[in-house]
């Protein structure tokens, strides 16, 4: 008898602990009044949709503010809690009035009566960016613009093989999809390689977070023929048409060339064993170039790098930041120092681009490497892949037959500047890729 009594005493207990301070369950509580509606302060359009601003009333049982509203055929509602006072009403494809009712509720999920709120949104990004589609080294390249919203973005590349239906509307032709790229940049080149170099019929459309989908943009393009350059054949015979170019006003000098020589970064063996990487003088400057002959023209789309292979990783000598310029004939004559042209180039020359190693869990905010983990000590190894940028360096894909490379930090002279005692550089393979111009 004693025991049922324990066992029904608990039982009571336990049923008494399931319950609010005012009756009911833990989660819900009796006689909570409707809670009063929001009042709103402000308001103001983006893309797509709407910012409000409410007053938030003064209810110890408020839980939070939800907004109703159709969007797309079906009602969706976007939620906040009783500590924050702005509601994003977003994901609309037109430019149309729209009404939203936004609602109190309390812990009980009882909602106030509703406030209605109208508003226009402005046009939403898959009407503002422009995309723009155009051929590539190896594929084409979609250009974003104008996504100054920084709007999330999936850009999806289509492909027709018969150039005949170009004039068709594009629901009519008869598309395969290529890949889906995803972007957020408001000006950024989008790059899809390995597509045969056969005249086709491109198409692109947006579609955003919400499934909006744009207009499809259109165009015949070839993609363009990309080559290894440093193994291209010509006359029938392979041959490295490379050579140090030793323009005047080359600084960089090997530190030992029959063990280092400079010929170590073309020569292909993606080696890091004596002759096949490069070392330069431990006082030369910083920063410090040399000059490529290519031995025949070419318009670049990328340039690969590899390091000292298991060396150093990410320290000492090892090439941190890398610039890689272009000229069609240089003079080696100094020019004027300026913003664009800071180490004093003759105007023959231009900027291809400027890159930093790789690492994938990133730098410290002051740009020293601190710890890295197994998969950046992978990916130096592995080199790197530095694309052409036509977006920032609007030059970069003109013809060129001297490409410099200039080293312009390593890690230690990043870490202890220029000026530091040992400013040897160590490096293994730099290798342009693009589209070798013979002349006849």
């Amino acid at each position: 008898m004693k025991l049922k009594y324990i066992i029904l005493s608990l039982g009571i207990l336990a049923a008494a602990g399931c319950t609010g301070e005012l009756g009911g369950r833990i989660d819900q509580y009796a006689d909570v009044p409707v809670p009063q509606p929001v009042t709103i302060k402000s308001s103001y359009s983006i893309r797509g949709g709407a910012v409000v601003k409410v007053n938030i009333p003064d209810d110890p049982y408020l839980k939070g503010v939800v907004a109703e509203y159709e969007r797309g055929g079906q009602v969706v509602n976007t939620k906040i809690s009783r500590y924050v006072d702005s509601l994003t009403v977003e994901g609309y494809a037109d430019t149309k009035e729209h009404i939203v009712k936004i609602y109190s509720f309390n812990v009980n999920e009882k909602r106030s009566k509703p406030v209605e709120f109208a508003f226009t949104p402005l046009a939403p990004a898959i009407t503002t960016v422009t995309p723009t589609i155009i051929e590539s080294f190896g594929g084409v390249k979609v250009h974003i613009e104008n996504n100054e919203s920084r709007s999330d973005l999936a850009v999806c590349l289509l492909r027709c093989d018969d150039p005949a239906d170009f004039h068709k509307p594009a629901s009519q032709i008869k598309w395969v999809e290529v890949t889906t790229m995803f972007t957020a940049s408001p000006d950024i080149f989008l790059s899809r390689r390995g597509i045969e170099p056969k005249e086709a019929i491109f198409g692109v459309y947006l579609r955003d977070h919400w499934g909006n989908l744009s207009d499809t943009t259109t165009a015949v393009l070839t993609p363009i023929v990309e080559s290894k350059l440093d193994t291209v054949k010509y006359n029938g015979t392979r041959w490295y048409p490379f050579k140090n170019a030793k323009i005047a006003d080359d600084n960089c000098e090997s530190y030992n060339e029959g063990q280092y020589p400079v010929s170590a970064l073309w020569d292909g063996s993606g080696l890091s064993s004596i002759p096949h990487f490069f070392v330069s003088m431990p006082e030369g400057p910083s920063p410090t170039w040399l000059t490529i002959d290519l031995g025949h023209k070419a318009r670049l789309s990328r340039i690969t790098t590899l390091p000292r292979i298991g060396y150093v990783i990410f320290g000492g000598g090892a090439v941190r930041d890398y610039e890689f310029w272009g000229s069609l004939a240089p003079t080696g004559k100094p020019g004027p120092v300026t913003p664009d042209n800071p180490y004093g180039f003759d105007d023959t020359w231009f900027c291809l681009g400027k890159f930093t190693q790789a690492k994938p869990s990133g730098y410290l905010p002051n740009g020293l490497v601190g710890e890295y983990t197994p998969e950046d000590g992978q990916v130096f190894n592995a080199g790197n892949d530095f694309e052409l940028d036509p977006v920032q360096f609007p030059r970069c894909n003109e013809e060129v037959r001297y490409l410099r490379v200039i080293f312009v930090h390593t890690f230690t002279t990043f870490e202890y500047g220029h000026n530091t005692s040992n400013r040897q550089v160590q490096t293994g393979e730099v290798t342009p890729f693009g589209q070798p111009i013979f002349e006849e």
